[in-house]
């Protein structure tokens, strides 16, 4: 094969097939054209004398030589990053653009500021864009770059994704101080006798810390009565203040809201394990120096954040 009929250009968009096995999704993720490509999938089939791609059911998997491809991709366009890549060292001064950050709007409470005001002190070109996190598509946005960080909850990531858990969490029940029914102690029978407030995303009819209650009590057969649902958590402390209605959320979240709302807080009369908090990226920014120096920059924060309340019960600390 002559090396005068390769083009660099094309690698590209061999990773981004291999990656997306779909020929749409592969030419949103570098901006391209569907027609440009299809036509650049051909010329790849004829040079490497294999179809690449073939339609199974209703989607397209990797031919047996594809799969072989992939590593050699990597690596080859890793190589090309060192060749290419820029000798003098990373300036985050000198950094321009928007960072896209998704979180929950719990964690963008406490995080946001602190995130803001370091970035805006250390690469004060640089605009950061923090948005409300889709639990149920985080992934999907990651995939298509509308998203360069997604703080959350993640079990487990696809190939194409990398993560990093950043703290650990507990779950408490809050309710109004003036409540007519509850008093020093939370009880299985009381917290079942009151209704509730329900916190979920938009796109989610229930949020996970709310689902792993439900897991709990299902396991007792028993299910909550539910007095309200909100589309925020941040919403819920001044429902449960005003109301008889009890809500779990975050100890952390629950204890700030303590400090200017009539609630109290109890442990829940379930057990519930501590949740992690996940920093989860696309393999896409894995070597960019901007991310990489961003990603180090939220680690920090995160750890700081962890280090001022760690002598408090039940507040974040570190994973």
């Amino acid at each position: 094969m002559s090396r005068e009929r390769i083009e660099i250009s094309l690698l590209f968009c061999l990773e981004a097939l291999l990656a997306e096995k779909s020929v749409t999704r592969a030419a949103n993720r570098l901006g391209m054209s569907q027609p440009g490509m299809s036509n650049a999938l051909n010329r790849l089939r004829v040079l490497t004398r294999d179809p690449l791609l073939v339609r199974v059911g209703k989607g397209m998997e990797l031919t047996p030589r594809a799969v072989e491809l992939a590593g050699l991709v990597k690596s080859g366009l890793s190589v090309l990053d060192a060749i290419f890549s820029d000798p003098r060292p990373f300036e985050p001064a000198r950094a321009e653009g928007v960072l896209t950050v998704a979180m929950s709007d719990a964690m963008a409470l406490e995080l946001g500021p602190r995130l803001t005001a370091r970035f805006d002190r250390e690469a004060p070109q640089l605009c950061m864009q923090i948005q409300r996190l889709d639990q149920s598509n985080l992934f999907g946005l990651l995939a298509e770059g509308q998203l360069d960080l997604g703080i959350g909850y993640a079990t487990s990531v696809p190939k194409q994704m990398y993560a990093s858990d950043l703290l650990s969490q507990s779950l408490s029940a809050i309710r109004s101080r003036q409540h007519p029914r509850i008093a020093a102690q939370l009880s299985l029978e009381g917290f079942m006798r009151e209704r509730h407030v329900l916190t979920a995303a938009p796109t989610r009819s229930i949020s996970w810390a709310e689902s792993s209650v439900a897991d709990a009590l299902k396991a007792r057969n028993l299910v909550r009565s539910v007095g309200a649902r909100v589309n925020s958590i941040l919403l819920a402390p001044p429902i449960v203040a005003s109301s008889s209605m009890l809500c779990t959320m975050p100890t952390w979240l629950a204890r700030r809201s303590a400090e200017s709302l009539p609630i109290t807080l109890h442990a829940l009369p379930v057990p519930i394990a501590t949740f992690k908090t996940t920093m989860v990226w696309h393999e896409r920014t894995h070597r960019q120096e901007l991310h990489h120096w961003a990603r180090g920059v939220v680690r920090e924060v995160v750890k700081a954040m962890c280090e001022g309340c760690q002598h408090a019960e039940g507040l974040p600390h570190l994973a």
